[in-house]
């Protein structure tokens, strides 16, 4: 089978490019002089009025005219092609059309698929396009970095455009040792590294275009049950994980047989989103290292990094086995590790526990008692609810936020007769859900946001949300916060000056107002509250709508002291206590 890579580069279908890097080359011959000037050319194009200015020769030719005497103090003659050579240096300056530019994140340019032997030659023959850019910057390899070709290594996909990209992952993995030192040691550290370990075994080592590090390729055999099994599903999040699991534990058995250069390892490798820059290899013996039929470990690296993770989750809930077990109770859970991660979401400040599972749980069983009611509502399910793609998004997203119970409450908006439910079925799969397949960064990225999105395309849902859940999770949240901050603060106080009447609030105003400025937190104002008493009334232009935090201070926090705060608007606080 011909391995093939997607390889991302403009300087081979773009001359422009070698012009800017000869532009860049006679800008270091230049004076300081001369230098200066064509920083100020850069500076005022960076600055300029942008609708006056769109071409930027008749831009060139402008600043040519403004600054004819030191053009004419140049020793360099370049005559009526000046305003070119301009052109050409803002090109250098601003790396137009570089790859590096031309192909970050969410850019929407194609590359190309060319094979492995291809990808050798283009950094190792010294007539291709790599060395030429080389041959144009005298040999800088400083100035040609930023225009040097990528491959994508870990993807089968031509494009890095987030809504497009494929994430078929390829089997292959890129580990980058960085400053390991001059080109003897680097060369004798990379034949070192060549040999392998014993689960790990590149395929393909070279010298960076930097020439003090080098980079690894591994591959794994992908037509094993155990790959095959991790990565038949091609969705984004769930791929970038799995992809982590090896990587990390590959790179740990690197660090340990290699602890000299643990340190130089590029942690940011692990992105398997990730271009990898090619160089020039000039010398082919030496620098260069190829064996296409050296396959590392699969398996055994991944078994071997999942039971660390397990211990240290075991570690992580032990230390919090009181606050794990009331989450249990309170909650109805069964797992420990569900509580944890639970817990986790709880610390966050846009989460509240208690919150986010009674908006979910009576959101799906709304969703039931509409769909009893209404055809339409259960033709939706039918059509949504019975589509292993929708189940398998929404079941990672779900189960990375509220654990198993996610799976529970979304098999009750399953057709009864669907295979979806069928434990015997292929099509089951969407339910097999597994903590290995999350941590903890990722966890905390995640919310529930796109189940609602997705439930919002029946009106009635949206109605229902809106109306019984206008107050947010991070609402609560800041809330939760600033009222345990004042309730220790107040406990505090009452110990030291005894008499509460007494007590002086001004301090922790105006730290929490401090506090809320940093974090531009915009918290609710109000204008009246029945039942309730302030403590410093607050001026006729300090409110809130009632409407929407009556359930807040009510329910929520019937038998709590409250208080709120000024929004960017104002700068005094008034602090809220309910009469018992």
């Amino acid at each position: 089978m011909i391995k093939r890579y997607y390889y991302f580069a403009t300087h081979t279908i773009n001359e422009s490019i070698y012009k800017f890097l000869a532009a860049g080359v006679l800008y270091k011959k230049m004076t300081q002089k001369e230098q200066k000037l064509l920083e100020l050319l850069a500076e005022n194009y960076k600055n300029r009025d942008r609708e006056k200015n769109k071409n930027v020769l008749n831009f060139c030719s402008d600043f040519i005219k403004n600054h004819q005497q030191e053009f004419e103090e140049s020793h360099y003659e370049l005559g009526s092609s000046l305003k070119f050579f301009l052109k050409d240096y803002l090109g250098f300056h601003f790396k137009w059309q570089s790859s590096m530019r031309s192909f970050g994140k969410n850019d929407n340019s194609i590359g190309e698929e060319i094979t492995e032997s291809e990808l050798i030659q283009e950094i190792t023959d010294p007539k291709d396009s790599i060395k030429r850019l080389l041959d144009t910057a005298d040999g800088d390899v400083k100035m040609v970095k930023s225009f040097l070709p990528f491959i994508m290594i870990s993807l089968h996909t031509d494009t890095r455009d987030k809504e497009k990209m494929e994430f078929k992952h390829t089997g292959r993995f890129v580990f980058d040792f960085d400053k390991i030192g001059d080109e003897k040691t680097t060369i004798d550290w990379m034949n070192k590294v060549w040999k392998g370990t014993k689960n790990v075994k590149p395929y393909m080592a070279f010298i960076s275009p930097s020439g003090n590090g080098f980079k690894l390729f591994c591959q794994v055999d992908t037509s094993k049950d155990d790959f095959i099994n991790d990565f038949s599903c091609e969705e984004r999040e769930e791929v970038m994980v799995k992809h982590k699991i090896w990587y990390e534990s590959a790179r740990k058995e690197l660090a340990e047989n290699f602890p000299e250069i643990a340190d130089n390892i590029d942690t940011a490798t692990n992105d398997l989103q990730r271009l990898t820059l090619l160089p020039f290899i000039s010398n082919k013996a030496t620098n260069f290292k190829y064996d296409p039929k050296i396959f590392s470990e699969y398996s055994k690296i991944v078994e071997e990094e999942k039971e660390h993770k397990k211990k240290e989750l075991e570690q992580k809930i032990k230390n919090d086995e009181a606050e794990v077990k009331k989450v249990m109770q309170e909650n109805g859970i069964k797992s420990k590790v569900d509580a944890y991660n639970l817990l986790l979401k709880n610390r966050s400040n846009n989460f509240d526990l208690d919150f986010e599972i009674d908006k979910f749980k009576k959101v799906v069983a709304f969703i039931v008692q509409l769909s009893q009611n209404d055809i339409r509502v259960k033709n939706w399910l039918k059509k949504k609810f019975n589509s292993y793609e929708i189940l398998n998004k929404q079941s990672w997203i779900l189960y990375g936020v509220f654990g198993s119970m996610a799976i529970d409450e979304l098999k009750k908006l399953i057709p009864p007769s669907s295979n979806k439910l069928d434990k015997n079925h292929g099509d089951y799969n969407w339910a097999n859900k597994s903590d290995e397949n999350y941590d903890d960064d990722k966890r905390k990225e995640l919310t529930p946001a796109s189940f609602y999105k997705l439930v919002f395309e029946i009106g009635q849902v949206k109605d229902y949300v809106l109306g019984n859940f206008s107050v947010t999770s991070s609402h609560i949240s800041n809330f939760k916060l600033i009222n345990e901050a004042y309730e220790n603060y107040k406990y505090n106080l009452d110990l030291n000056e005894g008499d509460k009447k007494n007590a002086d609030l001004s301090e922790f105003l105006k730290k929490i107002n401090l506090h809320l400025d940093a974090k531009k937190i915009r918290l609710p104002l109000i204008r009246s509250l029945e039942e309730m008493q302030a403590d410093v009334n607050l001026g006729p232009k300090d409110y809130l709508d009632k409407d929407v935090m009556e359930n807040l201070f009510k329910v929520k926090y019937a038998d709590k002291k409250i208080f709120t705060l000024r929004s960017q608007c104002g700068t005094s606080c008034a602090v809220l206590r309910r009469n018992p």
